[in-house]
């Protein structure tokens, strides 16, 4: 068997398994999207997240993809806040639930603009959003997460919001950022 032959094939098998794991196959000129099939959607009710629920759908239609919808009731901004009331990082239960109801309402509006063709459900969770996006979407099997560029967030990075900068980061799988 001709060596050449086998080495040019673990090469082309070796390009290929990288660009499986960065969603783009690129074999001389042509291109090819790997379909993917769970695109995590993180929310927080911002006009980005919103442009990014429009990028979403494209894609989950595109691939006949399902979307989770994740909304993260940040609660480090809630103990920063009612730790100026001097509550020694006590959570009201009353404050909790208002908390979360609203991270429901942000969820089904969103899960509202959905059109039927496309497979949704809606996820609240509680924490600090980068790290809860991150181990949502390694833990459920997400193949990418797309994402607004800023939020909500009082502290903005320079280029990319603190959110989304950290998920691109540490994210497992693709991070497609809208802005």
């Amino acid at each position: 068997m001709d060596t050449t032959c086998c080495r040019n094939a673990r090469v082309l098998q070796q390009r290929l398994t990288d660009s499986l794991e960065s969603g783009i196959i690129v074999i001389g000129r042509d291109v090819f999207m790997v379909a993917f099939q769970r695109i995590l959607l993180p929310v927080d009710g911002s006009a980005n997240s919103q442009r990014a629920l429009a990028y979403a759908v494209y894609l989950a239609e595109l691939c006949q993809a399902a979307v989770g919808i994740l909304h993260v009731v940040n609660l480090s901004q809630a103990i920063s806040a009612i730790g100026q009331v001097d509550t020694g990082g006590y959570i009201p239960g009353q404050v909790l639930e208002d908390l979360k109801e609203g991270g429901r309402q942000i969820l089904d509006k969103a899960v509202q603009q959905l059109p039927a063709t496309v497979a949704a459900q809606g996820f609240l969770e509680i924490g600090t959003p980068p790290e809860v996006i991150v181990t949502f979407a390694n833990k459920h099997g997400y193949d990418l997460i797309v994402m607004g560029s800023r939020g909500r967030s009082a502290i903005k990075g320079l280029l990319l919001g603190s959110v989304s900068s950290y998920v691109l980061h540490h994210a497992a799988c693709p991070v497609m950022v809208t802005k």
